[in-house]
């Protein structure tokens, strides 16, 4: 079974399970471990799964609200606000999500699997196993933005009555997930001596496929080895070399991608669509590259602007726009992400609809091209929406980039091409599965010709870059990775003459990309008060830390580079 497509049907099952359930056995099975409505642990891990996307305020806010902006893949259709890198007090929500829906999942099936005995448990061994890789993941997604949280000591109310886990560090966070991966990948290597449970059904990502999660597993562990390039290189020269050779091997190709593909009911609430609150472009400088290299990306991620070649004729004919703008061909535009641009008079047209007649008609038509909303979100209920997670191109880009850093002596050029390719096509395919209104079928000769493209073509002078913006690319749809790769690299750069971010000045002052999101205090009343507020006062003795209202500060792994 493939992970293409995974028809989620969701029964609603749960209040039929309490009709009759007094309000004292309700209250006696919310505290006792014993008592789990003897759920399966593949229920469970079902759950967890779904979890990990299923949480449209961390979309809404964290995703499309934030980090998009801050990567510059998107800005605002009618310009970029000056409050743009302010950030917002509903951010992280991913956090909570981890701690209520994700993570206390995944620890129940392992508990569950746990109360077993005997045949019946070396039935699960491999879920059990499995369950850890995606809770490895989600624990370093929310470290990514928060630095030290509660993970080692987590989830054990339940189980132990612990309320007051203490908190690991990113650094011991990140070592004993590489310890934990590790060790899963040896399990799921072994011949268990009977059976293993079907998990076809259950795993909405791999139908139960062991040697997938194998190869996401160690994926994911050359992910965050990655993270410590600029924070402890020779430790990440030593995993890398221990992840590389091990036998499981890596995601090999698309159709190994770690991604969940929804259901035709998956994403369809409005939070998904990154335009609920207004029309949403992509940044010019990104939107430029794109087209001027002929990326087959560009459709898959945008809108064609309003403006066609007679369009734009009509227009400037009327004085409509500038006498000096001449067509170039170009069919999808970009806005400006500095909000400085929109004083500037003579771009004035991308700021506003251009009102002018077209053949006899009053037409009212924007310079710059809307995002393909589809990509995100499922309104009619007939698409699947795609979120990737670790994916082969992902993949071969760590893999080139180790290269030419001279960490490893494999083909950069050859795995820069092969990432390519794999990106160009995942888009492909996720259009199609989006049911996007304008789709066209990838053509024959298109990733041909992109590759041969000024900028495309592998040029080892400039090779760490353009690894890196293809990288960046090709998390579009994993914008967590995009800002990763930008903190972690610097590229796409502020100087770039391939693709260039754009300084963001406000008022005369120029901005800093946010980094990390704020990491609240605890209220007094909070019953782990002790050990969130001395998880806080041991990030900010890092400097780069500063304060935890600090959006701009750095966690541990973000260094300088």
């Amino acid at each position: 079974m493939t992970n293409k497509l995974k028809y989620i049907i969701l029964l609603l099952f749960v209040p039929a399970l309490f009709i009759g359930c007094s309000r004292e056995k309700f209250a006696e099975m919310n505290t006792d471990p014993d008592d789990l409505l003897s759920i399966n642990p593949e229920t469970e891990f079902t759950s967890a799964l779904l979890a990990i996307n299923s949480s449209s305020f961390e979309y809404y806010y964290d995703h499309n609200r934030a980090m998009y902006y801050w990567t510059q893949s998107f800005v605002t259709l009618n310009g970029a606000s000056s409050t743009v890198y302010d950030g917002s007090g509903n951010l992280n929500q991913r956090y909570s999500n981890f701690y209520n829906n994700v993570g206390n999942q995944l620890v129940d099936v392992q508990k569950l699997i746990e109360k077993m005995t005997g045949e019946q448990r070396e039935k699960y061994t491999y879920l059990y196993a499995i369950s850890y890789i995606p809770l490895a993941y989600y624990a370093a997604y929310v470290s990514d933005v928060q630095g030290s949280i509660a993970y080692s000591q987590a989830f054990q109310a339940r189980y132990t009555g612990l309320l007051t886990p203490a908190y690991d560090t990113q650094e011991e966070l990140f070592s004993n997930l590489q310890v934990k991966l590790d060790s899963v990948v040896q399990v799921l290597k072994s011949t268990p001596s009977v059976e293993q449970v079907n998990l076809s059904t259950a795993d909405v990502v791999y139908g139960g496929d062991e040697k997938k999660w194998i190869r996401a597993a160690n994926s994911l562990r050359l992910r965050l080895a990655m993270r410590l390039i600029n924070r402890d290189a020779d430790e990440m020269k030593t995993l890398v070399a221990d992840i590389l050779s091990d036998d499981g091997g890596l995601i090999s190709s698309n159709e190994e991608n770690w991604q969940f593909v929804g259901g035709v009911n998956f994403a369809s609430g409005g939070n998904y669509n990154p335009q609920s609150n207004g029309d949403v472009s992509g940044s010019k400088n990104l939107i430029d590259y794109m087209s001027a290299t002929s990326d087959p990306r560009t459709r898959i991620f945008f809108q064609k602007s309003d403006f066609t070649k007679d369009k734009f004729d009509s227009a400037k004919a009327q004085g409509k726009l500038p006498a000096t703008l001449t067509w170039d061909g170009q069919l999808y535009r970009g806005q400006f992400a500095n909000p400085a641009a929109s004083s500037v008079s003579s771009n004035s047209y991308y700021f506003s609809d251009i009102s002018y007649s077209y053949k006899g008609v009053t037409t009212a038509d924007r310079w710059v091209s809307n995002i393909q909303d589809r990509l995100f979100y499922n309104p009619e209920t007939k698409a699947h929406i795609t979120f990737p997670v670790i994916t082969y191109a992902d993949v071969c880009f760590m893999r080139a980039e180790l290269a030419v850093r001279g960490i490893t002596s494999e083909d950069a050029s050859g795995l820069y091409t092969a990432g390519i390719e794999a990106s160009i096509k995942a888009y492909d395919e996720m259009g199609s599965n989006a049911s996007l209104s304008d789709y066209t079928a990838l053509g024959a000769t298109e990733i041909a010709t992109y590759l041969s493209q000024t900028g495309v073509a592998y040029d080892a002078a400039n090779a760490l870059e353009q690894i890196c913006i293809q990288e960046y690319l090709n998390c579009f749809k994993n914008q967590n990775e995009a800002w990763a790769t930008i903190k972690r690299t610097g590229y796409p750069s502020m100087t770039s003459s391939i693709l260039k971010r754009e300084t963001v000045v406000v008022d005369g002052d120029t901005k800093t990309m946010p980094r990390r999101f704020i990491v609240s205090y605890p209220s007094i009343s909070d019953l782990n008060y002790t050990n969130r507020l001395n998880a806080i006062e041991e990030m900010t003795k890092d400097a780069g830390f500063s304060t935890p209202d600090d959006i701009t500060g750095r966690v541990w792994w973000d260094t300088a580079n």
